[in-house]
């Protein structure tokens, strides 16, 4: 027994490490699973509600319409972000934290996800900084020209840009982790089915999404189409995550193996 864990310290704590991944994976895949359900079948009752909200600018319809737009795509896209954010913060980071406890190296994958967290920042920032212009426009009671030309054109081509560089930032950090350690063939098709799965959604949002948030809700081609990237996306992270669990947990299972072999000798 000694020997066991002289050999293979670490073992137990990549157990734990793959429990812990499963359950962040499977948080990612319900986040994901839920906002394609979101956009598919309530993105026309919210943005009823919201019409009836912001009615008292119709006075400047340009703002209202600016207004409501920003307001749809907070209650339908942000949530992906603030909500990948947390469970990378409330579950990857701390688990990289407890690794380093135990005195295993885990600053690539905190790194990862530090850069993760500054890339979803970044997608906040583009969604709301030009409230500032739209607000000085009310203010004013002036048109925000270059907010609603910058809705109309580069919005949704900035945003899921961003929102794919994070989201891969994030999906490779425990590969990272785990590689080094198991050099398992598995995670390296996690690694590419993560990279074709966030190159496909910045593909989308330069293409066939990058129109304008104000046509957002009368185009059933983009909810039909966003709505299938999202489920996708949320399958594919469970696969991705099922394998680090299992590459994760195998080191345990292994050196059970290895030292039942000794003690047969």
């Amino acid at each position: 027994m000694v020997r066991f864990v002289k050999d293979q310290p670490d073992a137990y704590i990549y157990s734990s490490f793959g429990s812990r991944m499963f359950v962040a994976g499977f948080l990612l895949t319900l986040v994901f699973i839920l906002e394609a359900v979101a956009v598919y079948i309530f993105s026309e009752v919210i943005l009823e509600n919201v019409g009836s909200k912001v009615g008292f600018l119709m006075k400047v319809p340009l703002i209202s319409m600016a207004l409501t737009g920003i307001i749809y795509i907070t209650t339908m896209f942000m949530p992906i972000v603030g909500a990948t954010t947390l469970i990378s913060l409330l579950v990857l980071k701390r688990t990289y934290k407890k690794l380093e406890k135990l005195e295993v190296d885990s600053k690539n994958s905190q790194t990862l996800i530090m850069l993760a967290r500054i890339v979803f920042i970044a997608a906040g920032l583009a969604t709301y900084a030009p409230l500032f212009m739209i607000f000085e426009a009310m203010i004013n009671k002036t048109i925000p020209v270059s907010a609603i030309n910058y809705f109309q054109t580069q919005y949704m081509s900035l945003f899921f840009t961003l929102v794919g560089i994070g989201l891969f930032l994030t999906l490779i950090s425990p590969i990272v982790q785990l590689y080094g350690r198991t050099k398992s063939r598995s995670l390296v098709f996690s690694g590419f089915l993560a990279f074709m799965l966030c190159s496909t959604l910045i593909y989308l949002g330069n293409g066939d999404w990058n129109i304008s948030i104000f046509k957002l809700s009368e185009s059933s081609e983009f909810k039909s189409s966003f709505a299938t990237a999202m489920a996708t996306a949320g399958i594919c992270i469970l696969i991705i995550f099922w394998n680090i669990s299992r590459s994760a947990k195998s080191i345990l299972k292994y050196q059970k193996l290895h030292f039942t072999m000794k003690l047969g000798e």
